[in-house]
């Protein structure tokens, strides 16, 4: 007994408060049941020769798969079985990016920044992270749509010709039509004296108009009394008369290019194959939104595929086997998705700038697989590195298809009132039924890969 008093009356251990003395053990309660990072692979049984047959079959598969709708659209003539074919692709591929942003890229983001050997704040800490960043990512492509799509109204022409100068507020604004056009005195007068509007008392006036442009002299209707000139019968017949021959010879002498709003809107694209009859392309504003589209849908699938190649290339034995067979697919599913996107984008035939879109996806999982080669004995996907590099990509990838699936493409292709005019009846049914097929057959990919 005397030996134990001294050791229960001991100040040391009594002037601990118990609040760290709790942190202390929850810390080492951390550490003794933290497992550590990596695989404990080391490489020794990596074969290279296939993992570089691997490599230019991803490269082969995804070219030809994002490639095959302008294949087929350069090349044939556009019968409507070829149609229906890319029609149906198109909303196939709708079907399978939403399946890879929810079945593929944000279960991994999660499994991979709650891991338990990542430090604590991954693990317990905040757990929701990589949700975070996804709705981060989401929000982003807002704000710049935003952006962009506000700069390029600034920046547009107005498709009304009579338009008075008083609804731009000051007579050194924007000119309508090309900028050039506005700048001189003797245009603005003769835009000044026009009329707001045009009525026409017989419906078959309108034969003499195009889009965006006046009537032809011939066929130039009535002005309404409220807005023509009105001669004065009380001896100044001679004067309203000289200035009525003078804005008569200044509407004769405007260019065709000073009375077209735009110079791509006045004749339209011709109709793409694969897109119902009678709908054309509006205006260079929606060409430009179709094409924001395409970039946020290749931004968002490029982020990951890195990774999916990088992964693919330290795959070993068994692994790697399964592994390809699932990214093969998944490969060609988004890349049929992308093409069929692209596709619908009217370029110039001899611009080059599809092409690269195509050359863009099918050689970003190489590049990831080339990488994979050369750093495979030092690359670990289970790595603490490599699990926060994976996590954080795939979260930021599943933002950009989540908003651009659920807004851009399903949203617009069946809830807007345009879509109720162009996709009725059974064609409704079946674009439907492509995207639930593409989504089901991403979905089971996402079993192996």
């Amino acid at each position: 007994m005397e030996r134990l008093g001294p050791r229960v009356n001991d100040p040391q251990w009594s002037s601990i408060p118990t609040d760290l003395l709790l942190a202390e053990l929850s810390r080492r309660d951390d550490a003794q049941d933290r497992p550590a990072c990596g695989s404990g692979k080391n490489g020794s049984h990596y074969n290279t020769g296939i993992h570089v047959f691997a490599l230019f079959l991803i490269l082969t598969l995804s070219t030809l798969a994002c490639g095959f709708p302008l294949f087929s659209q350069r090349l044939t003539k556009g019968s409507r079985r070829q149609r229906n074919i890319i029609f149906l692709c198109q909303h196939f591929g709708t079907g399978v990016l939403m399946s890879t942003a929810f079945v593929h890229l944000l279960p991994t983001a999660f499994v991979s920044l709650t891991d338990p050997c990542l430090p604590r704040f991954f693990s317990k800490g905040y757990r929701p992270l990589a949700g975070l960043i996804a709705m981060v990512s989401a929000f982003v492509v807002v704000a710049l749509e935003s952006y962009l799509t506000t700069r390029g109204a600034h920046h547009s022409h107005s498709h009304h010709v009579w338009e008075d100068e008083d609804s731009s507020g000051d007579s050194d604004g924007p000119a309508l039509g090309n900028a050039h056009t506005g700048s001189s005195p003797t245009t603005r007068h003769a835009r000044r004296d026009r009329p707001a509007n045009i009525t026409l008392d017989d419906l078959e006036a309108t034969e003499g108009l195009v889009s965006g442009a006046s009537p032809l002299p011939g066929s130039t209707p009535t002005m309404p009394p409220a807005r023509g000139t009105l001669l004065n019968k009380s001896g100044e017949d001679g004067r309203n008369s000289q200035a009525t021959d003078e804005r008569e010879s200044l509407d004769l002498e405007l260019s065709f290019e000073e009375l077209r709003p735009n110079a791509d809107d006045a004749i339209p694209p011709p109709r793409r194959e694969h897109e119902p009859a009678g709908h054309v392309p509006s205006s260079a504003e929606e060409q430009q939104r179709m094409m924001l589209q395409c970039v946020l849908l290749e931004a968002g699938i490029l982020f990951h595929s890195v990774f999916i190649g990088m992964a693919l290339s330290v795959a070993t034995g068994p692994t790697f086997a399964v592994f390809l067979i699932a990214i093969s697919f998944h490969q060609s599913f988004e890349g049929l998705a992308l093409g069929t996107r692209i596709a619908a984008l009217h370029f110039p035939r001899s611009s080059p700038r599809p092409w690269l879109m195509v050359l863009a996806f099918g050689a970003t999982t190489p590049i990831g697989q080339a990488i994979g080669l050369f750093v495979h004995r030092f690359y670990d996907p289970m790595s603490q590195t490599g699990l926060l590099m994976v996590g954080v990509m795939n979260a930021i990838s599943s933002g950009l298809l989540l908003f651009a699936g659920l807004v851009q493409l399903l949203a617009e292709d069946f809830l807007t009132e345009k879509s109720y005019k162009t996709l009725k009846g059974r064609r409704r049914v079946n674009a439907f039924l492509a995207v639930i097929g593409g989504a089901a057959l991403m979905a089971a990919v996402g079993a192996f890969a």
